[in-house]
């Protein structure tokens, strides 16, 4: 018996160091949506999408890995016939390792959420897509903590911990905001409009969720890391004006 205690400590550490603060933010942003509430049922289906979508993204994540030597080949082919300096390996790597994750947490919302009848004012964008990204951030958290109980002290737990809270879980709920405020604000719109609103906002999240992991490998100290992380703060303060923005487009009358 206390063999288990002691095998399930870390786990139950991890789990929570992990969903804890993502249930945090959830409810922050459910907040914002207090006026039209969406479904309990269908936001904890997204939420637990956007965990096990990680599941299938790390594949994805390695195959660019094992393929990066041809995936360089065509980027400095392309690269050449623009006349433009070809990318190094480390940004095409990490803007792919992004991409991937920001249409995962599209799809899987397309597939849950947006097919619902639940799915009825441009809000609903927005925070399905925070929900299900936070789900995401949730089980990635989850990973790491339990890897640095594995390989380190509680000190680096509690740090790491920490870093995870205020920084990555912030790329995944910005990001994925943006998209859903780009589908938003294409909500009322003909389909071609909304298929180029929803790629246009895959395409910048995925450079913002870029230039983060870019920026935090490159910095040297605590304080460029909070630099960063300051950054994507106030695209925090940015969400939340714009979404006051979304809570009024209003739905057009239809006359026949």
């Amino acid at each position: 018996m206390a063999e288990t205690i002691l095998t399930w400590k870390p786990v139950a550490i991890a789990i929570a160091g992990g969903i804890l603060p993502s249930l945090v933010w959830l409810w922050f942003w459910l907040k914002q949506d207090r006026e039209a509430p969406e479904p309990t049922g269908l936001i904890a289906l997204s939420f637990f999408a956007g965990m096990a979508i990680v599941y299938f993204v790390l594949p994805l994540q390695k195959f660019v890995v094992a393929s990066i030597i041809p995936i360089m080949d065509m980027v400095s082919t392309i690269s050449d016939k623009f006349s433009l300096l070809p990318p190094v390996e480390q940004t095409v790597r990490i803007t792919l390792w992004a991409f991937i994750e920001e249409f995962a947490k599209y799809a899987t919302v397309f597939l849950i959420a947006f097919k619902s009848k639940f799915f009825d004012e441009p809000l609903d964008a927005v925070i399905y897509l925070i929900t299900a990204a936070l789900g995401f951030a949730a089980m990635e958290n989850t990973l790491y903590i339990f890897k640095d109980i594995a390989t380190g002290g509680a000190l680096e737990v509690l740090s790491n911990g920490n870093m995870r809270f205020i920084g990555a879980t912030i790329v995944h709920i910005v990001s994925s905001a943006l998209v859903g405020i780009a589908i938003a604000f294409s909500f009322y719109t003909p389909k071609y409009v909304k298929l180029v609103a929803m790629t246009v906002g895959i395409f910048v999240a995925s450079l913002l969720h870029a230039y983060f992991n870019l920026s935090i490998i490159e910095s040297d100290g605590t304080m460029k890391t909070l630099l960063v992380f300051s950054q994507f703060w106030g695209a925090i303060i940015g969400i939340i004006v714009l979404l006051a923005i979304v809570k009024r487009i209003p739905k057009p009358n239809i006359t026949n």
